[in-house]
This record gives C-alpha cells, sequence and structure tokens, in this order.
C-alpha cells in the first residue's frame, strides 16, 4: 500500500484536526454570561402606585461587565432605561410581564429577567375606606395603601361617589357598607362592590369597586312596591341570597339569578320569618357578619325568639340553589346534662346578647362564634361552632357549645353603646382570637380572661375594623372626624397592651410603633372598614 493512503486513511480515524496544522488566526473571546434577577415587593399594584426594584445581576466570570445597557417594559411598553426602576405606575396589565432586557454591548447579547405582576385601577384595589357625613352629606372616602420611607402612608381619595357620578351627592344620613362580591374566581366583576346604607337622599346605593359609578339603588330591585315602613340599615350580599335589613330589624331577601351576576333579580316585600316558630318574624339587627362564604350563610341573633338562627346560602356543584332557609341550632344535650347552668343556643330567654361574631381557627371543623352575653347581672363569653351548611331542606343545622364563663372583669366596660371587632383568624391561642371593645372614647382588648385598656382617643369612637391580613392593621375611627390606623400585630399587643401599657392618642406625641396613620376632616364617621379587593377570605382572617 502506498504510503500516501495510509496517511489518508489515519486521517479518517483521527480527523483532519490531527494531521494538518490549523493555520487560521482567530480571537477567541470568553462570554461573561449574565443572570438577571427581578423581584417586586408585592405582585399587584394601582395605577399611580410608585414601583421600585433594584435588579440582581449574577456574572459567570465573577467580575461585572462595564459596557452594558438596560431596558425596561411592562406588558411590552417601554418604562425606564435605567439599571434600577423607578416607576410611576401608569400601564393597567392583568399577570403580565415586568421585563429587564441586559445588554452587553461587547459582544452584542442581551440577557433577561422578569417578573409577573398585575397592575389594576387605582381604586380596584385593597383599602381602607370611610363612611362618614359631613356639612349635612354622605361622604365615602378611600385610603389606598402605599408606604413612604417605611411608613403607612395612605393615598386619600375623598367623596368617592362624586368621582364615579359626575360630582353628584350619594345623599345622607349614611348608615352603614357592606362589601360583596361574585364567584370567587369568576363573574361580572371580580373586585368587591360596596352596598352603602342611607336613611336620606336615595337610600342604599351599589357602587362599583372598580370606578365607583352607581350600579343600583335599592328602591329599584323590589318585586312590586317596596314595604312602606323600610328603611334601609343595611344590605348584605351573600353567593346567591341578599339581605336588606330594615332599621326596624325586618329582614327582606333576593335569591339572585346568578352567583355570577349582582344585582339579577328583585326583594321579595315580605319580612324573613321562621317557619318553626309560627312564621314569627326574624330580626336581622344582630348579624354575625362573615366573609367566610364557604361556610353556607350567615349566622344572628333573633331578639323576636331569643334564639341563634343560621340563614342558608349555598350552592352545589351541580348547580342546585339552597338559599332563605331559616335554620335554629341543632345542640348536643350531653353538654347541658354536664353543664346545666350554660344557655341553651336553641333557647336564649333570659339572656340578654350584646355581642357575637364569627372567626376561624385552624381546626376546620366549622366556623367558630364568641359572644357576650348577659343574665341578671353578670356577664358571661359563650363559645360555640355552628357546623357548615351543604344544602338540603332541614330545620335545624349542627352545633356544639365549647364554653361558657364568666367574664366579671366585662363588668365595667360594657355599657349597652359598645362597639365590638375580632379577630377572624388566628390559631395560635386557646381563646378566639383578640375582641376588641369599645367604651366611649377607649380602646379595649379582651382575651377571654384579662381586659386591658389599649387606648384612649381625643374623642368618641364610632367604629373601628380589624379586617387587614392576619388582623396586622386596626382602622378606627372617631365622631369627630379622626381616622387613625393602629398596630395589630399579636407580639406587639402581646408585648404591650396585654401587660398593662396603653396609649393616650392624639395629634402629637403618638407611639410610633403603635399609632401607624392618622387623618382627620372626614366629618363624622359612621362606619370604616378594609374593604378587600377579591373574595379570598379564609387566609386573611
Amino acid at each position: 500500500m502506498k504510503i500516501e493512503n495510509i496517511i489518508l486513511i489515519a486521517c479518517s480515524f483521527y480527523g483532519f484536526t490531527s494531521c494538518y496544522e490549523d493555520k487560521g488566526n482567530y480571537d477567541y473571546m470568553a462570554m461573561n454570561d449574565i443572570t438577571v434577577s427581578v423581584n417586586t415587593e408585592n405582585d399587584s399594584y394601582a395605577l399611580g402606585d410608585k414601583l421600585s426594584v433594584t435588579p440582581e445581576l449574577t456574572f459567570a466570570m465573577g467580575q461585572e461587565t462595564s459596557e452594558l445597557s438596560y431596558t425596561w417594559t411592562f406588558d411590552g411598553q417601554l418604562i425606564g432605561n435605567e439599571r434600577n426602576l423607578d416607576w410611576d405606575v401608569n400601564i393597567l396589565g392583568t399577570n403580565k410581564d415586568l421585563r429587564l432586557a441586559v445588554l452587553d454591548n461587547t459582544t452584542g447579547v442581551t440577557y433577561f429577567g422578569e417578573k409577573t405582576i398585575t397592575v389594576s385601577s387605582s381604586f380596584a384595589t385593597d383599602s381602607w375606606v370611610v363612611l362618614s357625613e359631613k356639612d349635612g352629606k354622605s361622604m365615602l372616602s378611600f385610603l389606598r395603601y402605599q408606604t413612604e420611607d417605611g411608613k403607612l402612608k395612605p393615598v386619600v381619595t375623598r367623596d368617592l361617589y362624586g368621582v364615579g357620578n359626575g360630582g353628584e351627592s350619594m345623599g345622607s344620613q349614611p348608615v352603614s357598607m357592606y362589601p360583596h362580591w361574585t364567584n370567587r374566581w369568576d363573574g361580572e366583576d371580580n373586585t368587591s362592590w360596596l352596598w352603602i346604607s342611607q336613611e336620606g337622599g336615595q337610600g342604599a346605593v351599589d357602587l362599583s369597586g372598580s370606578d365607583w359609578t352607581r350600579e343600583a339603588v335599592l328602591s329599584d330591585l323590589w318585586l312590586g312596591n317596596p314595604p312602606a315602613d323600610f328603611v334601609p340599615a343595611g344590605v348584605i350580599d351573600m353567593q346567591v341570597l341578599t339581605l336588606a335589613v330594615s332599621k326596624d330589624g325586618k329582614i327582606y331577601t333576593r335569591i339572585k339569578d346568578s352567583n355570577l351576576l349582582f344585582n339579577s333579580s328583585q326583594f321579595l316585600n315580605r319580612p324573613l320569618t321562621s317557619d318553626e316558630e309560627g312564621m314569627v318574624t326574624v330580626d336581622g339587627s344582630m348579624i354575625a357578619y362573615s366573609r367566610f362564604d364557604e361556610h353556607g350563610g350567615l349566622l344572628l341573633y333573633d331578639k323576636n325568639s331569643h334564639k341563634y338562627f343560621h340563614i342558608g346560602d349555598y350552592i352545589n356543584w351541580d348547580g342546585s340553589v339552597y338559599a332563605n332557609k331559616v335554620m335554629s341550632l341543632s345542640v348536643n344535650e350531653n353538654t347541658y346534662a354536664e353543664h346545666p347552668d350554660w344557655a341553651r343556643l336553641d333557647d336564649m330567654d333570659g339572656y340578654t346578647v350584646h355581642y357575637v361574631g364569627a372567626h376561624r381557627d385552624a381546626a376546620w371543623r366549622g366556623l367558630q362564634y364568641a359572644a357576650i352575653i348577659e343574665k341578671e347581672g353578670v356577664l358571661y363569653l359563650q363559645r360555640f361552632v355552628v357546623y357548615d351548611y351543604y344544602g338540603g331542606k332541614q330545620s335545624t343545622i349542627g352545633a356544639e357549645l365549647i364554653a361558657q364563663t364568666r367574664a366579671d372583669v366585662l363588668k365595667s366596660v360594657i355599657d349597652g353603646t359598645n362597639h365590638f371587632a375580632i379577630y377572624r383568624y388566628d390559631d395560635s391561642a386557646d381563646f378566639p382570637p383578640y375582641l376588641l371593645i369599645s367604651k366611649g372614647n377607649e380602646l379595649y382588648y379582651y382575651d377571654g380572661t384579662s381586659c386591658n385598656l389599649a387606648a384612649t382617643f381625643p374623642a368618641p369612637i364610632t367604629s373601628f375594623d380589624t379586617e387587614y391580613y392576619n388582623n396586622t392593621r386596626i382602622i378606627v375611627g372617631l365622631e369627630n372626624g379622626d381616622v387613625f390606623i393602629l398596630n395589630g400585630t399579636r407580639s406587639y399587643i402581646d408585648s404591650t397592651v396585654m401587660r398593662g401599657q396603653s396609649f393616650t392618642v392624639g395629634d402629637s406625641g403618638n407611639d410610633e410603633d403603635f399609632v401607624l396613620y392618622h387623618d382627620k376632616d372626614f366629618g363624622r364617621i359612621v362606619q370604616v372598614m378594609y374593604k378587600w379587593k377579591e373574595s379570598w377570605n379564609e387566609s386573611f382572617f
């Protein structure tokens, strides 16, 4: 075999690069690849928010490349060209990408980092709302959550009704407000709307939570003429059932055609009655309002029959609707055999019920309730569970009385003029979450054993609310038009108020760890509350 053939075969076997010298002259550049991480403080923002992001850039070679260019976009629209983003949010978008493109000008390679966020209307967000009367007119105000330099500083919009309705006046003599939703994940609008009840003007009105336009007037939603003696005290929308409560305590109801629509049916003009009580009219002046719609209804204490009722509101998986059913509580007789002196949930005759409120714990055995009751001058804390309603035509619903203990420490606090609010969700204590009680201009914390003065305010307290995430913020409204937002975290309250420390709240000298925010001049405050945007309920109380 010729030597040339041997060489050719060898080259084929080992590869040509092993046999021939490479005469090329190449410059190889090591790639300093960049990993871009974009993290935001929140997943949701509102128009007008300030969004600041300092991206994290990680370089493969451990040393930062100097020739870099930056392009920030949201939903494909340019919003910045600096490395750090400081953006006054001005683009709407649901689950859209906030993206940073980093161009290495040396290599021409672009690297990307992104975070999915939602930007909604400045009103279509979680917020505090304040219902008040100023200069003889109803006024609704909006306190959108915002911080500056680490401190709470909400963006305040006054007269929401005028903003959404061409400057019109909402009415006068405001009484109450209740938020409502459609199906938790779908429906007419996934932003909570707000029923405002007034004794004057146009009465009760339903307002869009997205732009505050008036969407319905209660007086137009009756099947026939409204009851002659009806004066709106509250309108409470559940999944399919709506309760319109009159000032005299009577309840009028409607069943919506769909839980995906808000005002799709009309109210009956006859009051709600209990069948088992011989068609006795049910009194709705003490409803244990809660957002736990998976409970299948609401509990109330009926002053006419002296017992608790559960008003059913449930939609089955097949679309069957079970609503407007008045059910008394079915009790375990063994409990009363062991504790014959405890009040019966199915017959509270002889007792005065000062308050009943709902809360959830980790047990998920139903919804828990705490009530302050009184008999012959002795106060008691009554605790019980009502099991969730899953439909059916039964006249009773299961309940379990947990305990009835004397509450002598409340003797100097309860006087019949009090306001109450309970921490809605907290499984860190044996007692239900803290119960807050106001007396005049004083605010108290009660834990089932001790009742401690938390704060003294410059005017009488007219309303307060604990509905912020995990009860960590408490909003308080005063008769003189002042609004305060307080630190409600359990760790803070445990280390201060429940150890005997109280605060005097005023214009100056406030403890900044306790008073997180103060504003004034809202008029006579009727109600304050934290308004959730969407119907996520069980996780946040």
